[in-house]
């Protein structure tokens, strides 16, 4: 079924396309810091904080600048290219470190879909019992169906509200007795390990704060948005209508990402006040409903299953669908109904992959906190090359002319590049001298 792109207030495209999936950006809000905060996050917050309390702490609030540049970098390079990162990377780099990257890029998306669907899965088993195997056949048959029947824009303003388990994050953090102190110094002031376990951990947090199919769904967004604003206008008009958009994406990414990093915090925050301080471990994902007791009671496991839900079913078409955009653009297929065709094919053969890794491993009775925690380690592995490639691109004509009054957030990807590189190397260091 195909529509016209929704590209502003009162702008349309001719721009056709048969899959809207990949569209990933609402503006600030819900919807955007839930699907920012998918259940891999979640399980991975409150994972880091049962067992380090609060020492994670700074990785939620040290990132925010960092993630920030990396998104205006990315959404800035797509802007003045008027190309996608996959297309600027074949444009600027080998093939092999191409194909490197977009395979790595694909497989990290594909683990985080397989831990999706079992996390809905799970969800609904909580809600209403049953079978998780089977909730997550249904819960992936309904995403496919909302990806291809209704815009993002449309079933986010709904889906949205089942994310509202977030705030209940926040909510216990002022109910129970917070060291605030403490919770304030480690804000800012992180407390390291050299441990295979600690390094571990902060590179699953680091992969799920600066995940990389945010990176590549940003740029296509910019695209397609700008694509449907200064199609068949004059070059004076298209260039004002470009910096308007600019300032606007500006303050988008500013305030999504504050709240979605915000979010983080209070998950990391209730889980190191409640299990921490009382010494419980987390084994399952049903086990993370404890953060959520002292404001939720016997609510709890149904408020964790509609977050699992809702935050998954958000987190849905940018992991799909930025994986499907990228594998195309590698080939260097152009803008256009059969490139769109195809990027729909892989889409959906990637949500059936998915389903089939998930339902295999739910038959085989793999706790999905597992596999939850390894996407976000794998992501973790897989931004590192990213942002190393993005920094590349920043500084090439024609972007480094664009963003040569942007120092900072050219500064803020190197830093970025190299902070996630050093996290990386150490922990390869501890798996292979541990």
């Amino acid at each position: 079924m195909r529509r016209p792109l929704d590209a502003g207030n009162d702008l349309r495209s001719d721009y056709r396309t048969p899959s809207h999936s990949w569209a990933a950006g609402t503006g600030p809000g819900l919807a955007s810091t839930a699907a920012d905060n998918d259940p891999s996050g979640i399980a991975t917050y409150c994972l880091a904080a049962a067992q380090w309390g609060y020492g994670m702490l700074a990785a939620s609030v040290l990132s925010y600048p960092f993630v920030v540049a990396l998104q205006l970098v990315s959404a800035h390079i797509a802007a003045v290219t008027g190309h996608g990162l996959t297309e600027n990377l074949r444009a600027h780099d080998a093939r092999p470190v191409l194909y490197f990257v977009v395979a790595r890029f694909l497989l990290a998306n594909l683990l985080n879909i397989a831990a999706n669907i079992m996390a809905m899965g799970t969800g609904m088993y909580l809600i209403c019992s049953g079978h998780p195997m089977l909730w997550a056949v249904l819960a992936t048959l309904v995403s496919a169906m909302l990806q291809w029947f209704v815009r993002y824009e449309r079933y986010a303003r709904v889906i949205q509200w089942l994310s509202v388990g977030l705030f209940v994050y926040a909510g216990a953090v002022w109910v129970v007795h917070t060291p605030w102190d403490l919770a304030l110094l480690r804000s800012f002031v992180p407390r390291l390990e050299w441990s295979k376990d600690f390094l571990e951990m902060l590179l699953a947090v680091l992969g799920t704060t600066i995940s990389p199919y945010l990176l590549f769904s940003q740029a296509e967004q910019e695209v397609e948005a700008l694509h449907a604003r200064i199609a068949g206008r004059p070059p004076g008009e298209s260039a004002a209508i470009r910096q308007g958009h600019l300032r606007k994406m500006r303050h988008d990414i500013v305030i999504r990402t504050a709240c979605s990093n915000a979010a983080a915090w209070f998950v990391l925050a209730a889980t190191a006040a409640t299990l921490h301080t009382g010494g419980h471990t987390i084994n399952t994902l049903a086990d993370a409903q404890g953060a959520l007791y002292p404001i939720a009671g016997r609510f709890a496991p149904s408020v964790l299953g509609l977050l699992l839900i809702g935050t998954a079913l958000l987190a849905m078409p940018p992991l799909a669908g930025s994986a499907a955009n990228a594998s195309v653009s590698a080939f260097g297929l152009q803008h256009g109904a059969a490139r769109d065709r195809r990027i729909a094919y892989v889409l959906f053969a990637l949500m059936a992959v998915g389903l089939v890794a998930a339902v295999t491993l739910l038959a085989l009775q793999v706790e999905p906190l597992h596999i939850l925690y390894l996407s976000a380690v794998f992501n973790g592995a897989t931004v590192a090359p990213v942002i190393v490639l993005i920094a590349q691109l920043s500084i090439k004509p024609p972007m480094i002319r664009d963003l040569r009054a942007h120092w900072s957030l050219r500064a803020g990807t190197w830093v970025a590049s190299g902070a996630i590189s050093v996290v990386l190397c150490a922990w390869f260091a501890s798996e292979v001298f541990s």
